[in-house]
């Protein structure tokens, strides 16, 4: 609500990050080991140093200045080279986002779409998709959660307690974060301890009996060389989806977690970060409605009849610790980070009152991470950030899917498998400005990584599934990346750049339920091409961050549905991605003021050969979840009153295009739009606010997902999966 008047205050709430410390004992052998000795210390004479909040704009009365650390320091957001859309803790909650689902109504070519479910979420960004049902199949889009990668998008969905920003890097990024990526990466920057007390607290209820809870606490912890952080949420809502079979209501919530940190600075020249966190989830997930087959219908929307007690358990927990230390002209920064995920649901597949079929999956994941990281501060004529990575991961998997009712006799599919990966590796970006105000970059990465199979498949020749034992299978891949890319500043409110960037993400394995021995799948590779403007209007009161880009992706890795056997993983030989993505922001006048994103997307497959089955190609095809059109904007008016007081009212409208839901393009999903709004009075210079909020509403009844046929078309089964509906409620925060 208070973007055109308050900025985005990253600087102050990162307690530290973008400070130029003196100390730094080990300068001079470590920077010599990197670079040449004297860019290292010489400012670049033509330009003032990048502009803080301090500094403003040259009249000084600019406090607009968005900060970020995508590249592994704090600089402003117009000056990185990079199509990202920012939100920070204000635009949380202006939005309502309140989890990692509620995020794709905001960022250009975001799509979450699918069941409603934490477990296998299915996430898709410039129209490459992320599924999480398959072990041995890794995301394109990477998360990272205070430098911490994060592995399987099963831990996605997080809750945004003390969250300070949320960066959405879109394309290729390997040169810059620990993980490989082709299709973009999610920087999640949570608040740090702070050196002062701080309280914050805020309660919702909404209609569904939903209510929520969040407390922060935070400040010194016997002098000054330790400050801890302490956050805790609790939420719960009853169902959208109603059961006739035993009449409860599915598609609740029932979440609670916390984060506890701990900043350690024994010295100016360095600190040390602990951090735990912890998620645990308990609900009925939303459910496939039929629509048509042998089981017949409901015919009414958010209405089903099933008789298996459907559930979904989700623990996302992890530590890390951040070591970094200020070596004067650069930073040292190592992250040593350990997180896990259980996950274990039971569906009803026929979607039916019958005991026909059912699963239950359980995975269970664990994983290590390393990262050291060496970068400049950003003040000298040549910039660099270079790392080493390692990453190891175990993922077990247990599946049991009984069909009852079908035949005189049982059948009982089930699966026993886990992956092992290991992954080592070196990456590295230079910027040099070569000429005033013109600055080249060029970056590269190296790559290793090995995955180990072992695979026990009780299948079922009636209905095509294999039965397999596979011991010790391993796929190795390696891999160099390079990025180049120039950047030229024409003035200080425009900024151009143009890049090149290859992405790799490796092979693996189908460990699930598959026809066949064919289980192993290559690497997919992607070359991004971009260009963009970044651009600010006098006095900072608008913004405007273009870009535009075409993607070449070769072995794209892609989920099909095998009739009887499930969902495979192949390699379609080529396919080419373009578009464009503009983020904005207006403030015309004091106390109103418009932002929004769009999204254009022209996704296809250049080349898919037997895709359907011999001599059924899918070249040419859409690919799934790549809607042509995604975009949202927001309009605010405040009318300030009395000392540090103010009335608000904010309307948002977010919107996609039709597109498909798989890749034979036979099944289409309608685009639609949502609108939301708050309404509420802030005391106080924002140590209280009370507002009314609504999502959805108008009541639109839009699909999230179209169900895939059980068996095929043998039961002629056809089901659909609804978005959620008008909710609305009242939130009252406090902080001081």
């Amino acid at each position: 609500m208070r973007k055109m008047q308050r900025g985005f205050r990253l600087a102050g709430a990162r307690a530290g990050l973008g400070r130029r410390m003196t100390g730094g004992w080990a300068a001079p052998a470590l920077i010599a080991a990197f670079l040449p000795g004297p860019a290292l210390g010489q400012e670049r004479p033509d330009q003032e140093a990048p502009p803080s909040r301090a500094a403003g704009t040259e009249e000084g009365k600019d406090d607009n200045i968005i900060l970020v650390t995508a590249r592994k320091r704090e600089e402003p957001l117009q000056e990185v080279p990079i199509s990202m859309t920012v939100l920070d803790a204000g635009d949380l909650a202006e939005k309502g986002i309140n989890n990692f689902r509620e995020l794709e109504h905001s960022v250009p070519n975001l799509m979450i779409s699918g069941v409603d479910t934490s477990y296998n979420p299915e996430v898709s960004l410039r129209g490459i998709s992320s599924d999480a049902r398959n072990i041995g199949f890794e995301s394109g889009l990477s998360m990272y959660v205070d430098g911490a990668y994060t592995g399987r998008p099963s831990s996605f969905n997080v809750d945004t307690l003390d969250i300070e920003r949320i960066e959405v890097l879109r394309g290729p990024q390997g040169t810059l974060f620990g993980k490989n990526t082709t299709a973009g990466a999610i920087n999640i920057v949570t608040r740090r301890p702070a050196f002062e007390p701080e309280v914050s607290a805020e309660i919702q209820y909404g209609n569904f009996d939903a209510w929520r809870f969040r407390g922060s606490v935070s400040g010194p912890i016997g002098g000054d060389k330790f400050a801890g952080r302490v956050g805790f949420f609790r939420r719960k809502r009853d169902g959208f989806q109603h059961n006739r079979f035993d009449g409860k209501d599915l598609y609740n919530d029932d979440a609670w977690g916390g984060r506890a940190e701990l900043l350690v600075r024994p010295a100016d020249d360095f600190d040390l970060l602990l951090s735990a966190d912890y998620l645990g989830e308990n609900y009925r997930p939303n459910v496939n409605e039929l629509i048509a087959g042998s089981f017949g219908a409901t015919g009414t929307p958010r209405v089903v009849d099933i008789n298996a007690p459907v559930f979904q358990d989700r623990d996302v927990y992890g530590l890390a610790a951040t070591a970094t230390f200020d070596l004067g002209p650069a930073s040292l920064t190592s992250i040593t980070a350990f997180r896990g995920a259980r996950a274990e649901f039971l569906s009803d597949d026929d979607a039916s009152p019958q005991p026909f079929l059912t699963s239950n999956f359980e995975d269970d994941q664990d994983q290590f991470s390393q990262e050291l990281r060496l970068a400049s501060d950003g003040r000298a004529r040549l910039e660099y950030v270079f790392g080493l990575f390692y990453y190891q991961q175990d993922v077990d998997t247990r599946r049991l899917t009984p069909l009852t009712n079908l035949l005189p006799f049982p059948i009982t599919v089930s699966l026993n498998g886990s992956v092992d990966t290991e992954s080592y590796a070196a990456f590295g970006q230079l910027e040099y400005e070569a000429f005033p105000r013109f600055i080249v970059t060029a970056g590269a990465r190296y790559t290793y990584e090995r995955k180990i199979l072992d695979m026990a498949l009780n299948g079922s020749p009636i209905f095509g599934i294999a039965t397999l034992a596979i011991q010790g299978q391993k796929h190795v891949d390696k891999d160099f990346s390079p990025t180049f890319g120039v950047a030229y500043r024409v003035s200080r409110p425009l900024n151009l750049y143009a890049k090149v960037a290859k992405g790799f993400k490796a092979g693996g394995f189908n460990a699930d339920y598959v026809p066949n021995a064919q289980v192993e799948f290559d690497p997919e590779t992607v070359v991004n091409y971009e260009a963009g403007a970044k651009w600010v209007g006098p006095g900072g009161k608008i913004r405007a961050n273009l870009a535009i880009f075409h993607m070449d992706y070769n072995d794209l890795q892609v989920i099909t549905f095998s009739q009887f056997s499930g969902f495979v993983i192949s390699n379609a030989a080529q396919a080419r991605i373009r578009g464009a993505e503009l983020d904005a922001s207006v403030g015309p006048f004091a106390g109103f003021s418009l932002d929004g994103g769009l999204g254009y997307l022209d996704a296809k497959f250049t080349s898919f050969k037997n895709a359907g089955g011999a001599g059924v190609d899918f070249d040419g095809n859409a690919l799934a979840n790549a809607p042509r059109w995604t975009g949202n904007v927001g309009a605010q008016y405040a009318h300030r009153f009395g000392k540090g007081s103010r009335l608000f009212v904010r309307g948002d409208y977010a919107f996609r295009a039709g597109y498909f839901y798989d890749p034979d393009n036979e099944r289409r999903i309608r685009g639609y739009g949502l609108l939301g709004g708050r309404l509420g009075v802030e005391l106080g210079d924002g140590r209280l606010i009370l507002e009314l909020w609504a999502k959805n509403l108008t009541g639109k009844l839009y699909v999230n997902a179209l169900g895939t046929p059980v068996l095929g078309s043998i039961l002629g089964q056809s089901g659909i999966n609804y978005g959620a509906p008008r909710t609305y409620g009242v939130r009252l925060a406090t902080r001081f």
